[in-house]
């Protein structure tokens, strides 16, 4: 793909310049949006607290087996499940906790997302909480440019997930003439359906100098053959 994501002006010598925090409300749902680490099991499913408007973490269920992981792929409890859980088809595609949500009941999220209630202790859901909070709330600084995109609801990304991109992404090579500058690949999910995000961050991460994302399928061979951009 090309850094058309980057200022006009970046080159030679480009600097980050002036940077400022992004106080603004999010333009689109934060719930639409995720970044799974690459060791997180393949059969999980999303939990979404319907309280926060987020994904806050995954569920595994295998046999009668529970398992809970934060969004950075750290398993935080297994159970035994105590009621049989429904067959994998019939339990929608994200587990949903807090709201009205009851366990094992299906429905459709405010998001347009088909999904089943959880049963969660509510220490286990404490601790999700608390974990996500301190990816969302912890504060970032924005070049210009980026710091434009996140009002933008066709552009923006929630800050946990720019977080987890730094946290998890793969480090490439950053843009030819930034120096100071470190930049990361990663896998982006949004309405389900595969993304890429690219990010290039300055000062230790304290600053977004720029970031993109578009479709997965626009990176293959045969997308690029198409002239797609």
């Amino acid at each position: 793909m090309s850094l058309d994501f980057l200022p006009a002006d970046a080159g030679p010598g480009f600097a980050v310049g002036a940077a400022k925090p992004w106080t603004g409300r999010y333009p689109v749902s934060s719930g639409l949006f995720e970044v799974r680490p690459a060791r997180m099991p393949r059969d999980v499913l999303p939990v979404f607290d319907d309280d926060l408007d987020c994904i806050v973490g995954y569920q595994r269920a295998f046999a009668d087996r529970c398992h809970l992981f934060d969004l950075n792929g750290d398993m935080l409890g297994v159970w035994e499940a105590m009621t049989a859980l429904p067959p994998p088809a019939e339990r929608g595609s994200l587990m949903v906790v807090g709201g009205l949500w009851k366990a094992n009941v299906r429905g459709m999220t405010a998001l347009g997302l088909n999904g089943s209630g959880m049963a969660l202790a509510p220490a286990m859901l404490a601790q999700l909480r608390s974990r996500f909070a301190a990816l969302a709330d912890t504060p970032l600084l924005y070049a210009e440019a980026a710091h434009a995109r996140m009002s933008d609801p066709q552009r923006f990304v929630p800050v946990h997930i720019l977080r987890l991109a730094m946290r998890h992404g793969e480090r490439i090579a950053p843009p030819e003439g930034l120096k100071g500058v470190a930049r990361y690949m990663i896998g982006l999910r949004i309405r389900q359906l595969p993304f890429m995000l690219d990010l290039v961050t300055a000062h230790a991460g304290a600053t977004i100098v720029a970031f993109n994302y578009w479709r997965y399928a626009d990176t293959s061979p045969v997308a690029r053959s198409r002239g797609n951009p």
